[in-house]
């Protein structure tokens, strides 16, 4: 037998993970692309913002989609982020960089390994 998830007989909690994750994929897209005198900071460092989004994300679909695998969660969500900051290009005072990509791919990494080392702890 393979994990079974905890929340398992719950579908509903499911579906409610899984919305919640998509919500974060379409809010960091929003987020990286409206113009920069739009933008509302945290107050952190801006790569640490990138690392906090995509770690919970990344940990978001990991418990929402079992049997996706974290590294591969991790994988596309990094394309992602490539993906949004080339497109930063063309939205005005918005800059791509490598920093960006390289925060957001540690994030998603962290955010599936923690959430799948508690999910493999807890069997």
């Amino acid at each position: 037998m393979g994990y079974k998830h905890p929340m398992s007989r719950f579908t509903p909690a499911v579906s409610v993970l899984r919305v919640f994750a998509w919500f974060c994929v379409a809010l960091i897209a929003v987020l990286s692309l409206i113009p920069h005198e739009m933008e509302v900071r945290t107050g952190l460092h801006g790569l640490i913002e990138h690392m906090i989004a995509y770690a919970g994300t990344a940990g978001l679909f990991r418990l929402a989609y079992l049997s996706w695998a974290g590294w591969r969660i991790a994988v596309v969500l990094f394309m992602y982020a490539g993906c949004l900051e080339v497109l930063q290009t063309f939205v005005p005072g918005r800059h791509p960089g490598l920093d960006g990509v390289l925060a957001s791919g540690a994030g998603a990494v962290i955010g599936a390994a923690l959430v799948g080392f508690r999910m493999h702890r807890s069997v």
